[in-house]
């Protein structure tokens, strides 16, 4: 720990960006995934793949739906920092 991962990532997403269509950087995913569980999370990443629509979605399963149906076919950077 403590040696700048997320940072180096952090400046590697911002670097290559905007080569993509769709951008998520979804940081401290072990911590938030223990105390709010996985929901918040997809939720997260909805709003980030489509800000402008609200995303109603009340379980994991059906997050997990959403998110392959709006990736599908997509040039896609994803990072998702502190993942055990």
């Amino acid at each position: 720990g403590g040696v700048g991962k997320t940072t180096i990532a952090k400046v590697l997403y911002n670097r290559f960006a905007a080569q993509f269509m769709i951008t998520s950087f979804l940081a401290n995913v072990r911590e938030d995934s223990k105390s709010r569980g996985l929901l918040p999370l997809q939720k997260q990443l909805l709003n980030d793949i489509l800000p402008r629509r609200k995303n109603f979605i009340s379980n994991v399963d059906e997050g997990i739906r959403m998110i392959k149906d709006r990736l599908c076919f997509k040039k896609v950077l994803l990072v998702l920092d502190d993942v055990w």
